[in-house]
């Protein structure tokens, strides 16, 4: 007879073991389902608490594994013990069955019924629930074994639901969140049973204590730091943070101009806020990877925090959690149990669109939190409806307070989830904030849009700019790869390149070497060209900006780049071009459009301008249908179909494919990364993949999928594992991947 075909036996009084998990290794402890049962719905009660949800959560917890109390299931953890074999006999319908019946818990049964493979439509589930007559039967046998062991489910008592679970959309994003607090919960007790964790929880540093820690580390840090004549009005804008942190929580903005210090002050008003309101953590999220990395670093020294506490945890795609400490920040990164995060914009909200276990384990962990949205200008517009209703929920149900910090406020109370929703300005007057600022720190903007000019009569002009030290920024990577060879022409041995083309290390070192020169060698020759990544949280300051023309937004993150200490009595230089060879991202298309109705030479000419830019983005969001900025995503998250928004939510281009390229800094004396290693251990033991790959991930970039169509690209690529590439074709120091060049152009 077939494992899954085992006729019940009889020993259904309580005294036969009934087991949640085989022995641990190297040792003969089986862990006890009922133990296993009553942990889990503990903790689920414990995470569900900040959100007044614990009463569900802890019927969650107490019947997920309900269907190991079976026969059938128990056979066969003994049969596969010991072996790579899994005991693959469902166990979700006994617990699933259960709440919907004894306790009416409907489609909030859905973390039970998913809370290994994720969570589905409720519709999955309700033909799951209609059982074969043998699965009764083991199902029958299973309940009258857990009532001999568990004497409260002969009398449940009635749950108490939180107010807001009756709305559709808000009992989506509870079940969610449920979901997370009840696979946190089985997790942590099955890690704690295999020996992988001491503990369910880490140790919690006091926000009192955090807060203490960081107000020395600044007052340590501003006493080693050379003046500049913008500190003043840094010191005015943490100030004002706070002072605006015994606000109520809610929503705040943080509209403070670039190179003011948004990443110390709005860390600040985090803080005290959580303090003043006794909130748990703080979570700091920012579009970019190298953003994410530079304030962990300035993070870490404030809260004088190490790889061995468990205080700053720094987590996204290429954080390597190796060395010492590693262990808590590997264990801690799945479920986010630090004080104080430090993220990118994406892992968060892929997080909270997610439907799989590992991805929204933590989602739990946000209820009373301050999140710290940096930069919030680079949402992506095609999602800004779903993500605005998601942290409108947050702050509204789960008692969130959320900072959208940004030189660039976009104006989203326009848009049907902030409309009518109260917010708080830090800052007083920021318009105010703005004109002291250009008083201390002059700007200049330039306008070369009429006429047109080509690439390399930007070159020229580049090169001809008495300062001697200019960025130039450009909208596409070819575009970039084109100036940087003009410019070489024109002024060889000082141009630097920037661009997508360079993997994270090099572009790392780029930036060290830049910043260096600028800071130690201004009279030296340096003409550095980039794409629009170095537009946000990277702190260089040239003479010079050059822009060509793009999104309000991305000129003024631009020109944040130009004279940013105010140490040039002469100031700063932005000149907008607009490049006869035009290309630029198809997201560009409606706001340059909205860009040139604004601002230009016989326009406003200063997109600094506060009243201008708000006036550009109510024009850009009213020509935008709702359909544009996701309204169908939340369409299907209010009827509860997580594998749609799962599949659809998506903030960055995915038709590209990874490509591990083999790069070494020629001016370091340390050894090159064993990169050929990596790969041959990443194919050799592809289970333990994330190891490798979190290492290879500083040389990986990522290459658009029409570029395999070439065959004289596809020869130079070779498969690893999954959609993975090595790249065997030469990789220039100066410019990243050489792409063909009759290829190039795609």
């Amino acid at each position: 007879m077939d494992a899954g075909e085992v006729a019940p036996r009889d020993s259904d009084d309580g005294e036969c073991p009934l087991w949640a998990h085989s022995r641990a290794n190297g040792s003969d402890r089986r862990h006890l389902l009922e133990d296993h049962l009553r942990s889990v719905a503990w903790w689920s009660w414990q995470f569900a608490e900040p959100f007044s949800a614990e009463q569900v959560a802890y019927w969650l917890g107490l019947t997920h594994d309900f269907g190991k109390a079976a026969e059938v299931w128990q056979r066969r953890l003994l049969e596969v013990e010991g072996t790579d074999e899994r005991v693959r006999t469902d166990h979700r319908a006994v617990g699933t069955r259960f709440l919907v019946e004894q306790l009416g818990f409907d489609a909030f049964a859905l973390p039970v019924y998913g809370h290994h493979g994720g969570l589905d439509h409720p519709g999955a589930m309700e033909n799951f629930l209609d059982f074969p007559p043998l699965e009764a039967v083991h199902e029958e046998q299973a309940l009258r074994r857990l009532r001999a062991r568990l004497p409260e489910l002969d009398a449940p008592s009635a749950v108490t639901w939180p107010p807001y679970a009756s709305d559709l959309l808000d009992g989506e994003l509870l079940t969610r969140m449920l979901f997370s607090a009840l696979v946190d919960a089985d997790h942590l007790d099955t890690q704690v049973h295999f020996g992988k964790r001491r503990e369910h929880v880490a140790a919690q540093v006091a926000m009192t204590h955090l807060l203490d820690r960081f107000e020395a580390g600044r007052k340590a840090k501003l006493e080693g730091k050379t003046s500049s004549p913008v500190d003043p009005l840094r010191g005015e804008v943490y100030d004002a943070c706070v002072a605006a942190a015994p606000l109520k929580p809610g929503f705040f903005k943080l509209a403070a101009p670039t190179g003011l210090g948004k990443t110390i002050s709005s860390a600040g008003f985090a803080l005290h806020h959580a303090v003043a309101h006794e909130l748990r953590r703080v979570i700091v999220a920012v579009p970019f990877i190298s953003i994410t990395e530079q304030n962990a670093r300035v993070y870490r020294g404030l809260l004088r925090s190490t790889p061995r506490d468990s205080v700053v945890l720094e987590h996204h795609s290429s954080v390597a959690l190796e060395g010492p400490g590693s262990r808590w920040q590997r264990l801690a990164a799945e479920n986010w149990d630090a004080p104080f995060i430090v993220t990118t914009t994406v892992q968060l909200l892929h997080s909270l669109h997610d439907r799989r276990p590992w991805a929204m384990r933590k989602l739990h962990r946000l209820a009373r939190s301050v999140i710290v949205l940096d930069e919030i200008q680079a949402l992506p517009v095609h999602l800004l409806i779903p993500i605005l209703a998601m942290l409108r929920q947050l702050v509204e149900h789960f008692g969130v307070t959320v900072v959208l910090a940004s030189a660039t406020q976009p104006e989203f109370w326009d848009l049907p989830p902030l409309r009518e929703v109260e917010t708080a300005e830090i800052l007083p007057d920021p318009a105010d904030v703005q004109r002291r600022l250009r008083a201390i720190r002059p700007m200049r903007y330039r306008w070369e849009v009429s006429p047109r000019r080509s690439l390399k009569q930007v070159a020229t002009m580049v090169a001809a700019e008495p300062a001697r030290q200019v960025l130039t920024v450009v909208n596409t990577v070819d575009h970039a790869r084109t100036v940087y060879d003009l410019l070489n022409q024109e002024r060889p041995g000082a141009v630097q390149h920037l661009s997508t083309r360079m993997c994270p290390a090099h572009r790392r070192d780029v930036l060290a070497d830049v910043e260096t020169t600028l800071k130690r060698k201004p009279a030296e020759p340096l003409y550095l060209v980039s794409t629009q990544l170095i537009e946000a949280g990277v702190d260089l300051d040239f003479p010079v900006v050059y822009r060509a023309m793009s999104p309000a937004e991305s000129i003024l993150q631009a020109a944040g780049r130009a004279n940013r200490e105010g140490l040039r009595p002469e100031g700063g230089l932005v000149v907008i071009f607009d490049p006869v060879e035009q290309a630029m991202p198809s997201s560009y298309g409606l706001p340059v459009a909205e860009t040139r109705r604004h601002f230009g030479p016989t326009k406003q000419p200063e997109p600094d301008n506060l009243g201008t830019l708000a006036d550009y983005f109510h024009g850009y969001y009213a020509v935008l249908p709702d359909e544009a900025m996701g309204a169908e995503l939340l369409a299907a998250r209010t009827s509860w179909d997580f594998p749609t928004v799962a599949r659809d939510f998506r903030m960055i281009d995915e038709d590209t494919v990874p490509v591990v390229v083999r790069y070494h800094n020629p001016h370091s004396s340390d050894p090159p990364d064993p990169i050929d290693d990596w790969l041959q251990q990443l194919r050799r033991d592809p289970a333990r993949g994330h190891v490798w790959l979190r290492r290879l991930q500083p040389y990986t970039i990522s290459l658009p999928k029409n570029q395999l169509a070439k065959p004289s690209v596809a020869a130079l690529l070779r498969s690893v594992i999954g959609d993975l590439h090595e790249w065997t074709g030469d990789y220039d120091l100066s410019t990243g991947i050489v792409i063909p060049a009759k290829e190039e152009n795609t």
